[in-house]
């Protein structure tokens, strides 16, 4: 299967730019397609607090963005899911 040029120049950006807990952050999210921070956490098995800047972090780097608002399967609250946007 042949990629796009496109998709080898984010893979490219991602390997060179990304820290470590960043690339953690953003491969969680291709997987999961979307998720909020606690779901990102609980796949991750990592605190919230250390997944919440890394999100703002991507977003940031417009790599993450705004999949929809809703209501968290965890907590019952509403809470905004992300997705990868590149």
């Amino acid at each position: 299967m042949k990629m796009q040029n496109t998709s080898l120049e984010a893979y490219e950006y991602i390997k060179k730019e990304l820290g470590f807990r960043q690339k953690q952050v953003y491969e969680a999210l291709k997987i999961l397609g979307e998720a909020d921070n606690l779901t990102i956490s609980k796949y991750l098995n990592l605190p919230i607090n250390s997944i919440t800047p890394r999100v703002n972090e991507l977003r940031g780097k417009k790599l993450v963005g705004v999949s929809r608002e809703g209501i968290s399967k965890h907590t019952g609250k509403r809470v905004i899911f992300w997705r990868v946007v590149r």
